[in-house]
């Protein structure tokens, strides 16, 4: 009885959300925490408008990807732009997002070991304290040792019901912060407006928050090359019709466009009220600070529960983003060469990859001196320096009756696919060489 009490929360959220509800979590992971979380701690309000342009993109390019995994499932993305395309652009974009993912494993490495050092009270590796390094570096490790069994033992999957009811729970925790929030409601729509704020400058440093760096970073980390490029295998896997394409994408729009966009929404709120008036707002960077953006949401006795709640939630958040990455990176590398690529007890390949990946980023990513959040903000922009790329390869395969065959594509498909295109061309345009600068200076 008390078990069917206690399940019943989980099988809610399922039978309303669905499978989609799988891609909406992993979108709104760590990266996506950290970025809309700090655009609304640096800019306020003023960004909330973001989150609103680009929700018909972001539905709307995930669906048309899933339609081509839907008419194509005995093929992978990477071998259709093989054999539709050419081979060059296939292994041109495996040896850009091989290093790009490598780097995202790596980010949310360093903000589930931020959050477990912050919890434990041990000190941060950017402190300089004596054995930080060390201790930094064994917290990566052990987390990856730990996730590699989670994921091999199809632990991951019993996991599922958890980091459901912790999405849920982060939800509400963000939606109460909001909801004090919307006394200040005339400020939160003159935010839905578009307008690019003043770069805010940090005291004490000769730096400043960008605000386009942080319109990057916001899109990027929702309209990411790995879901586009990966969809279409996760479609294939999981066996989706192509006669019940219309029913996916009416429930793609539920979930991806009113979940995940309302939950973007609340963050930015949340951020914008709570720690946007903090003296030190500008200077806002790593997980132990932000997680004041709960403060004052639990009763005053259980005021200790609202930073741990924030930690776990994020450390949550970044476990589903990195077992995403780690896959779709198996994904691509071995559809590329033409090797089984679906995830089975016998692909050794596949095992492989994994380990390698996931290892190689634990023990890398303690010396990649950035603040755990911002370093997966920047690495959020970086998506969005592929992603044109992949729109381009969108709309290529989505129009073409080979891969397509009976299914149509709508013309107002292509129109936001193409709006997509361009607006992903513009912050390309914009932020690549501060990107660069910033990452490899």
């Amino acid at each position: 009885m008390l078990r069917a009490v206690a399940a019943a929360p989980v099988r809610l959220v399922r039978d309303i959300v669905g499978p989609t509800a799988v891609i909406a979590a992993g979108t709104m992971g760590a990266g996506a925490v950290a970025s809309f979380l700090l655009a609304g701690a640096w800019f306020r309000y003023e960004l909330l408008w973001v989150v609103l342009c680009m929700l018909p993109v972001f539905v709307v390019s995930v669906d048309t990807a899933s339609r081509i995994g839907a008419c194509n499932p005995d093929e992978g993305m990477f071998a259709l732009i093989c054999k539709r395309i050419t081979p060059g652009l296939a292994w041109a974009l495996l040896l850009v997002n091989v290093p790009v993912h490598l780097l995202i494993v790596m980010g949310q490495l360093s903000v589930m070991s931020s959050v477990v050092a912050s919890t434990l009270g041990l000190p941060a590796a950017s402190s300089g304290a004596g054995g930080a390094l060390l201790t930094d570096m064994t917290l990566s490790l052990v987390i990856a040792v730990a996730i590699l069994w989670l994921v091999f033992s199809r632990g991951f999957d019993r996991m599922q019901n958890v980091m459901t009811v912790m999405m849920v729970l982060m939800f509400f925790c963000f939606l109460l912060v909001a909801f004090r929030g919307f006394s200040e409601w005339r400020d939160i729509l003159a935010g839905m407006v578009p307008a690019v704020p003043e770069d805010l400058p940090v005291p004490g440093t000769e730096t400043a928050r960008s605000s386009v760096a942080s319109i990057t970073a916001m899109v990027g980390s929702a309209i990411a090359p790995a879901a586009l490029l990966g969809m279409p295998y996760l479609a294939a896997d999981s066996g989706v019709d192509p006669h019940g394409l219309k029913k996916a994408f009416r429930r793609a729009v539920v979930n991806l466009g009113l979940i995940f966009g309302a939950y973007a929404i609340f963050v930015v709120i949340a951020g914008g009220f709570a720690l946007y008036p903090l003296a030190h707002h500008a200077s806002l960077a790593d997980v132990s600070e932000a997680s004041q953006v709960l403060h004052g949401v639990f009763p005053e006795r259980l005021a200790f529960l609202g930073p741990i709640v924030f930690s776990v939630g994020v450390f949550m958040a970044a476990l589903t983003t990195l077992v995403v990455a780690a896959q779709v990176t198996a994904y691509f590398m071995l559809d590329t060469v033409g090797r089984q690529w679906r995830f089975a007890a016998d692909n050794k390949a596949y095992h492989a990859i994994v380990v390698v990946l996931v290892l190689g980023a634990a023990l890398l990513a303690p010396h990649w001196s950035f603040p755990a959040l911002l370093k997966v903000v920047l690495l959020m922009g970086i998506n969005v320096l592929v992603i044109p790329l992949v729109f381009v390869i969108l709309l290529y395969l989505a129009n073409s009756r080979k891969v397509m065959h009976d299914v149509p594509t709508e013309w107002w498909r292509n129109a936001i696919l193409g709006v997509g295109l361009l607006l992903s061309l513009v912050l390309a345009a914009q932020k690549f060489p501060d990107y660069m600068a910033a990452l490899f200076s």
